[in-house]
Parts: structure tokens; sequence; C-alpha cells
């Protein structure tokens, strides 16, 4: 299935304006040059924190996919743990969220 989303990697740029004033990070798709998100709004800390963790998202969703299949191709028990478990639960209930 084709990804709906801008293509990956993404990056965070800061702009600041000739008056030193900082902006929202913006977040753009390397690839096409495209800008994916604004984080703006709270305080410039929260925001820098959020556009880090938007920007790794398209790495995060590819983490999930690979930790699922992983853990579900681990054969060296019979049975699963309640962790084993509650991991793929997590990633793919991120993954429904990411990608709908």
């Amino acid at each position: 299935m084709p990804a709906s989303h801008t293509r990956a990697p993404w990056h965070m740029e800061l702009y600041i304006n000739e008056t030193d004033m900082k902006f929202p990070p913006n977040i753009i798709g390397i690839r096409d040059n495209y800008p994916v998100a604004t984080c703006g709004g709270l305080d410039e800390e929260t925001d820098e924190a959020n556009g880090r963790l938007i920007a790794a998202a398209p790495e995060l969703l590819a983490a999930c996919d690979a930790a699922v299949i992983a853990l579900l191709e681990d054969y060296s028990s019979h049975r699963d743990s309640e962790a084993k478990v509650n991991a793929v639960h997590l990633c793919r209930a991120a993954r429904i969220k990411a990608v709908k």
C-alpha cells in the first residue's frame, strides 16, 4: 500500500529573522522540500520537542512495522510473553493511528 503521507526523510527547520526573532519549527519533507507541519503555540522548548518528534515520525512508523515483524517471527518460545503481546499491540495501535 503506498504511503499517504509525505515520503521520508523529514527534517526540522528553525527560522530566525534579521532581528533574531525565532519562528516556530517547520517540518519539511526532504525529498520534495514539501512543508509537512509547523509546530507553534506553546513555548519554544515544547515547540522544538514537538518538531523533533514529528520529524522522526516516518522512522518511528517504520520501526513499529519492523518490531511487529520481528516479534511475530520469534518462534523460540511456544507461548508469547505478556511483554511481547503488549509490544505488538502498542505498535499496531500506533500504526493504525498514524495511517488510518
